[in-house]
């Protein structure tokens, strides 16, 4: 009989590389004992928990998700091999978004389960977070972001407390069902996230192995300080793509750096978030230590050359607010 991975994000930790990847060299995967089954549109799995989330039409399985669910185990459960599913939509926190228990039931038919969570450093995963969500909508403040993480523990519907997200999972997996991965360790394996999977399913094939997609990066964020302070000057619209590459050509100009490295935090918020945050991460490894010893979430620090938010002036706003008066001048006028 088969088993059954739920590969479920976290959000901003490679997920859509991997998904468009394995999508892609599914054929090849198969050969080795994975399967990765290719369901609707996406790359990833997203439509097996549309019954339960806000998604786009776009995902939505053509019977919907409980149907999909048991197909899956009707097509698969029987048989050898590993059956990968993956979705970071599985890792929300907000209140109802997913059965988890549901879909357990509806996956019983397999011989095994095993829960994959990758995990990044907190500052660095919600900066990402908010990189994403600025390319649809307006984002929150960065300061709102930092109280938001550490009053609650999540923000925008996503853990921060990792914790958090090992109690909810906990309530439905077993302790030794569940396997958290640091994402660190596992873009500085050999072959990156992709190999670091390849390794850990057992698959003997490295990720040279594999057609990259993509170049072997999707979903790329933009530079954080340039995408902050677009969305900055172009409240409450959303910032367009030629405004945040803009602001991220001035921002190389005024700091005199072609390899320019930003966050939209001040030195003061990635403090506070490392004070909070720090001891729950050393709780979470102390948790998984009997079963997944060694782990541990990387504690990382922007670098030393790193431009924060606050060392922003007046002399880039300036030259920043001419720019963009300059542009708008010269477009052709707005239809209707």
């Amino acid at each position: 009989m088969a088993k059954i991975v739920l590969h479920i994000g976290t959000h901003k930790t490679a997920t859509t590389t991997l998904q468009d990847t394995f999508h892609h060299n599914a054929d090849l995967l198969a050969q080795h004992g994975l399967i990765y089954p290719r369901l609707g549109k996406a790359t990833g799995h997203h439509g097996l928990i549309y019954d339960w989330a806000h998604l786009p039409p776009f995902y939505k399985p053509e019977h919907g998700s409980r149907a999909a669910l048991r197909d899956l185990a009707d097509k698969y459960a029987d048989g050898p091999g590993t059956v990968f599913v993956s979705s970071e939509e599985f890792s929300r926190c907000d209140d109802g978004h997913t059965d988890l228990a549901a879909i357990r039931r509806l996956l019983d038919g397999f011989e095994s389960f095993e829960v994959i969570c990758t995990l990044r450093t907190q500052w660095q995963f919600m900066q990402s977070v908010y990189l994403e969500i600025a390319k649809k909508q307006t984002p929150p403040r960065p300061p709102e972001m930092v109280r938001s993480a550490i009053d609650t523990g999540k923000v925008t519907g996503l853990w921060v407390d990792y914790n958090k997200l090992l109690d909810r999972l906990e309530t439905v997996f077993s302790p030794e069902e569940i396997t958290l991965l640091d994402y660190h360790s596992g873009i500085a394996a050999p072959g990156g996230i992709i190999g670091a999977f390849l390794n850990h399913l057992g698959l003997g094939i490295g990720a040279d192995a594999l057609e990259p997609v993509n170049q072997g990066s999707s979903n790329v964020s933009p530079m954080p300080l340039a995408s902050w302070a677009a969305n900055v000057l172009a409240q409450p619209r959303i910032a367009p793509e030629w405004l945040v590459e803009r602001a991220g050509s001035l921002l190389r100009a005024h700091f005199e750096n072609k390899d320019l490295a930003t966050c939209i935090f001040t030195a003061g918020e990635i403090r506070n978030i490392q004070a909070r945050f720090g001891p729950l991460n050393r709780k979470l490894a102390e948790r998984r230590a009997g079963i997944q010893p060694g782990f541990a979430l990387s504690e990382v620090s922007p670098k030393d050359d790193t431009v924060m938010r606050g060392m922003i002036d007046g002399r880039f706003w300036t030259r920043f607010c001419r720019e963009f008066v300059r542009e708008r001048m010269q477009a052709p006028p707005a239809e209707g």
